[in-house]
């Protein structure tokens, strides 16, 4: 399992969201906060939208990340093999 902690508030984890990026402690999708903003929504009112569960410095950790390009995804977590018997 590859954990991968970015900035204070973001997390990428190959078993969790299949290495999707989110935010920690929690399994909403940065993609999910983004969407949001691009439909017009302001950091306030997106963590609004998760209330108890993101802030707006959360929004506005991943808004700067995401556009430095910094961040990217990474590899879903391998199956378990199957065994037949």
């Amino acid at each position: 399992m590859a954990r991968i902690e970015i900035g204070k508030y973001l997390v990428s984890d190959t078993c969790v969201c299949k290495g999707r990026l989110i935010f920690k402690g929690t399994r909403i999708l940065v993609s999910d906060a983004l969407a949001l903003i691009a439909r017009g929504l302001r950091p306030e009112e997106v963590a609004r939208e998760y209330p108890g569960l993101l802030s707006p410095e959360a929004v506005r950790e991943a808004l700067r990340f995401i556009g430095k390009g910094t961040v990217r995804e990474v590899l879903s977590c391998p199956r378990r093999a199957e065994t037949t018997t």
